[in-house]
Formats: C-alpha cells, structure tokens, sequence
C-alpha cells in the first residue's frame, strides 16, 4: 500500500492545519475500517434510541440487535481472517511483478470463494444459534454473516486504492445508510435493525467493489479470464498457511476474552437464543476500542508513508546491486522509522487517553453506564493502546516476511489471553479487565525485542542465509 503513503506524505507536506486533518482523518478511515466504524454506528443507533424514541433502559431491542450484529462481525472477521494475509500477500506479488490485469480476475474468485464457503458455514451456525428465532431472522442472519465477509475481503484491496477519496465517501455513504435506515425501520424491532445492517453493509461492499473494478484492469493478452482462483494454485507459489493461521488466530484473540465473560455465569447472561452479552465487560471495552483511533492513523501513516518508503529504498538497493554503505544507511533508515513510528503512537494515543480519562465520568453519564464500571475501563483503555502497539509490530513482521513469528506471537496471544482473562475473572471484579491488559503488555515487551534483533540481523540474514 506504499502508493497510499505516498499520496498522504504528499498532502501532509502542504504544511496546513487543514492538510494535517486531511492527512490524519484519512488514515484513521482507511486503517479503521469496517469494525470501529461499526461500533459507532451502534453507539449512534442506541443514542438516537435513547434522546430520540425515549427508549426506556428495559427495551431489549436494540441489545438484541446489537449482539447478534456484533457476532456476526465477530465470525465473519474470524472466517474471513484466515483468507486476508494469504490474498494480501498473493496480491503484493502480483503488483511487484506489475501484472496488475490479475489482481481484479483473483478478487473476484476470492469473493465467489468467500461467499460459497461462508454460505457453508453461516447455515448451520445460524439454525443452531437461533432455535427459536423466525425463518427471517435466521436468513437475515445468513445474508449478514455473507455481506460482512464480502466487505472484510473487499476492505484489503480498497485500502491500497489510490482513489482513497473515493473510499472514504464509501465508508461514509455506507455506515450513514445503516443509520438512516434504522430510524426508518425502528418500529420493525431486531428484524428492522438487522435489515438496517444489511442495507448498510451491501451498500458499502457494491461502491468497494465498483471502485476496485474501475482502478485495476481486468483485460490483458496474457489474460482470458475474467474470474480466476490463482492464489490456491502451486503455479503461482504456495498458499501462506502460515499467513493464514496468523490472520484467523489474531482475530479468535481478539474476541476470545470477550466470549469468556459472555458465556461465565456470574459476568454473563443470555440475550437471544445462544447468543450471551457481559454488561460488565462489553461496553467498557468497545468504549476502549473507540479510544484507538488517533493510534491507529498515526500507526498507518507512519507505516505506509515513512516505512515502506525505507524497506522498498533497502530492498532496491539489494536488487539492484548497491554499495554497502547504502544498504547499512537504508537498513538504518527502517529502524528509525519502526522507531519513529512507535514512538509517535504511544505518545499520541497516551495523550489521547489522558483526555479520555478525564472525560470518563461524562461520557458513561452520556451512555447511561454505571460508574462502578470506570475502573475496568481505565484498564481496557490502557489494554488497546497495548494492543495497538503489538498490531504494529505484526504488521512489520508481515513486511519483513517473518511469518513463523508472526504465527507464533498470534497463537501466544489466543493462549495467554484466554487463560489470563479467566484467571482474572476467577479473581473477583476488581481484575477484571487486567488478563486482557497484561496479555497484550507481554506480548508487546517480547515481540518488541524480537523485531529488534531481526531489525539488527536483517542485512546479514538476508545475504548469508540465502
């Protein structure tokens, strides 16, 4: 995606506090996504229930919604995952060898795949999940497991577009739309607002999907076909199992400590069917993930703009046979850069917590949340900056090609993260919250130590171990 960096490098040189917004709210749409756009959205949703149709706090409608929405968003990212890396990575080959014209015949069978195996797996999940649910429930529950996939998949390629303009008033018309259509169809109940998520999220994925269309090619005389599998054919290499792995594995971490308040009796409780919530932990820690969003700009940025630029110089200078004092002074230049780029994040996102702490009490006073529960969320806030640190660190394993560490880290983080938020449970509530935190604080410390000596050996791992 080092094209986006290059256009956002250039807009933040015009040396503005408006190119500086631009910039910024830029990287934090396209690095956001789906998923923090999406929990606005509810946020909004539940808000305008509130001060809007004077929802009384017993209505269990728009919790209904929300979970099952929020499942949805959960297995799909969790499916969809192990398909992400491998496609990411197939596709980065196939732009460094410049054969753009099979970049769009591969996103369409990767969305054909997509859509048939997710068909395969949404069916049954959704009858044993909602035994009690209508057959319309049941198939909007499909159609919006399906969607979500789509959108997930379609959201990788959409995030390298140079059209990146383009792409945030696709975010934007999307999302908008399921808010809209949730106030249209509020006297429909769960069945409205899930017609609402659905409405929203097709939406999006048709405008993701005409803009990949129009920018990459499909044509070419080496090409002669318009729907192509090549990412699960040994001609074009082998599939990344590892890169798989590492996506599906990341994504059951995220959520995994979620699941185990949901369904631990004393902290959980039943919403619809099988499906359970923790209003303990859940509204904490999705108020937390809001919390991320400079973090996450600052992060992309930095990524795209200042260390792709560095690893394509060093790299460059390997292929095309540079000087020794090039490739130390490139190899430098990416350390500095990982540097610059932490740094800046854990400096920006402490700031930013810093703000969030003193406006804690408003804010759950705005959501009509129980103070008790502003301990838990000081500890969450602290927990997703720690995550967003060791995302970052992933991320520059991904470039540097270390994807057996990058595998191990993520299997690390399913572990430890569900046997410490047990514990932490089984500790009583003033621990809640910690088996999260102290999980991503030591996988951060020790995946920090190890992207620096990879950093440290690179020239040398990269010559003589070849």
């Amino acid at each position: 995606m080092a094209g986006i960096g290059f256009q956002l490098k250039r807009t933040l040189e015009e040396k503005t506090l408006s190119a500086v917004f631009k910039t910024f709210g830029y990287s934090a749409v396209l690095s956001s996504g789906p998923w923090v756009i999406s929990m606005i959205i509810i946020l909004g949703i539940g808000l305008t229930n509130i001060y809007l149709f004077h929802t009384k706090g017993s209505d269990t409608t728009m919790l209904k919604a929300s979970v099952t929405y929020v499942s949805a968003l959960a297995l799909s990212s969790i499916y969809t995952g192990f398909f992400q890396l491998p496609f990411t990575r197939f596709i980065a080959d196939r732009t460094y060898e410049k054969r753009y014209y099979l970049v769009l015949p591969n996103f369409l069978g990767m969305i054909i795949v997509t859509i048939a195996i997710g068909m395969l797996i949404a069916t049954p999940l959704a009858i044993f999940l909602f035994d009690t649910q209508s057959n319309l429930f049941v198939l909007l529950y499909i159609t919006l497991f399906v969607v979500l996939s789509c959108v997930w998949i379609a959201n990788i390629l959409a995030a390298s577009l140079k059209l990146y303009k383009h792409v945030i008033i696709f975010y934007l018309l999307g999302y908008i739309s399921i808010y809209i259509s949730s106030i249209f169809l509020h006297n429909y109940g769960v069945i409205g607002l899930m017609v609402s998520f659905i409405i929203g999220n097709t939406i999006l994925f048709i405008l993701l999907f005409l803009g990949i269309i129009f920018y990459y090619p499909s044509y070419n005389k080496k090409n002669n076909k318009f729907i192509r599998f090549d990412m699960f054919r040994q001609n074009y290499g082998k599939f990344y199992w590892k890169l798989g792995w590492s996506g599906m594995f990341y994504n059951i971490a995220i959520w995994i400590d979620k699941v185990i308040f949901w369904f631990t009796p004393i902290v959980g409780y039943m919403v619809i069917d099988k499906l359970h919530a923790s209003m303990v932990y859940d509204f904490p820690i999705f108020l937390a993930y809001l919390s991320i969003i400079p973090g996450m700009a600052i992060f992309f940025y930095r990524l795209e703009a200042n260390f792709a630029q560095e690893y394509s110089k060093f790299y460059g200078a390997i292929n095309k046979h540079g000087t020794l004092r090039q490739i130390k002074e490139y190899k430098q230049g990416m350390i500095n850069a990982v540097k610059l780029s932490i740094q800046e994040i854990l400096f920006v996102q402490g700031m930013f917590n810093i703000l969030i702490f003193l406006g804690a009490e408003k804010l759950f006073e705005l959501f009509l949340l129980p103070k008790l529960y502003l301990p838990l969320f000081y500890v969450d806030v602290i927990g997703v900056q720690l995550q967003l640190g060791f995302m970052s660190i992933l991320a520059y394993l991904y470039y540097l090609d270390r994807q057996k560490e990058a595998l191990v880290y993520t299997l690390l983080f399913v572990v430890i993260n569900a046997l410490l938020t047990w514990v932490s449970i089984q500790l009583g509530p003033y621990f809640y919250g910690y088996g999260f935190s102290v999980t991503l604080l030591i996988l951060f410390v020790s995946s920090s130590i190890t992207l620096n000596n990879i950093l440290q050996e690179l020239d040398y791992k990269t010559f003589m171990l070849q």
